[in-house]
């Protein structure tokens, strides 16, 4: 079996144990797999999160990559001139091309990083990405396997243990505090998490063709902040489910139209009550980071705590919940 396929086998076997018939149920039913060994996905990122700070973009400060310049330096010490003039030129490709592009939003870069979704011992040739990028990668791969990927990868499978152990003891509940709160059925195969030394400047990201990645570099992706951020991911993969029903209600009951913002507002708050239902003490992470200060998602907490708070506390239906948030 392959190492990466092994590994969530593994994963599988241990956040749930077959010892009753209940835990065989759930154990058919895993909440998420992990990806740990994506050797070109997390090449990938490295050389992105490198070209940003080197082109001085300004998310390049931010805690979740800030750190990435100073890990390359460490290994560039090790490096021949011949080297180091290649691994300059691969991160020197990313900036002018891959690297002005979001992670996110851009189609073309997530469709290139969809491409490097594929088995660890994939040939360069075999990637289905530019002639001109997958040239540059051929000739960094080499590099990156011998000087950074050890330690990325051990990175990557400390980080699929930590939350192996928080899914073990917090999973199961919530989960269904999420899907009760979203009126939605977890898929029965759960969502794939690819983690990679580096992400984005957030940590931690998804977008179309269901791509979750998340940062075992980032320290803020730990503890109760990894437990939010997992769930946070997964709940966007709802998002067009969620929209449609606050379409479908704005019209009916005659309310503003959804604002931007909004789906996102909605995960957040989520995420965090969902924790705290299970770690009583956690900080949301908008609420570290004073996002809810902020004009765009602070615009909808008033309206969050008065209609969406009730309602996950158990009282009122989900579409009562909506049309207030929608009202107000």
């Amino acid at each position: 079996m392959p190492k990466h396929l092994l590994l969530a086998a593994m994963l599988a076997g241990s956040l749930f144990p077959a010892s009753s018939a209940v835990a065989q149920s759930t154990a058919a039913a895993p909440i998420f797999r992990f990806e740990a060994d994506g050797f070109w996905l997390n090449l990938h990122h490295f050389l992105y999160v490198l070209s940003r700070a080197q082109a001085g973009m300004p998310d390049a400060r931010r805690s979740a990559v800030v750190r990435a310049p100073a890990d390359q330096e460490e290994g560039l010490k090790t490096l021949s001139e011949p080297d180091r003039q290649i691994w300059a030129e691969a991160v020197s490709f990313y900036a002018q091309g891959p690297g002005k592009q979001d992670m996110v939003f851009d189609q073309p870069l997530i469709a290139v990083t969809h491409a490097m979704r594929v088995p660890p011992d994939t040939a360069a040739k075999a990637l289905n990405v530019d002639p001109a990028l997958r040239a540059t990668l051929e000739r960094a791969a080499p590099i990156y396997r011998r000087v950074w990927w050890p330690r990325h990868q051990q990175a990557n499978h400390d980080r699929v243990r930590d939350y192996a152990r928080l899914l073990e003891q917090h999973g199961d509940k919530m989960r269904a505090y999420v899907t009760r709160a979203y009126q939605v059925s977890w898929p029965t195969e759960g969502f794939q998490i690819n983690v990679s030394g580096y992400t984005n400047w957030a940590g931690a990201y998804s977008t179309a063709g269901d791509l979750i990645v998340v940062a075992s570099l980032d320290p803020d992706m730990t503890g109760s902040l990894g437990l939010e951020s997992m769930f946070h991911e997964g709940l966007h993969r709802f998002d067009d489910a969620m929209m449609a029903r606050l379409l479908r209600l704005s019209k009916e009951h005659q309310t503003p139209a959804p604002r931007q913002g909004i789906i996102h507002a909605l995960i957040w708050y989520t995420g965090a009550e969902a924790v705290r239902s299970v770690i009583p003490d956690h900080i949301g992470y908008a609420e570290r980071l004073f996002m809810w200060r902020q004009k765009e998602l602070g615009s909808f907490k008033a309206g969050l705590d008065a209609h969406w708070k009730p309602y996950l506390d158990g009282t009122g239906t989900l579409d009562a919940a909506l049309v207030g948030l929608l009202k107000s």
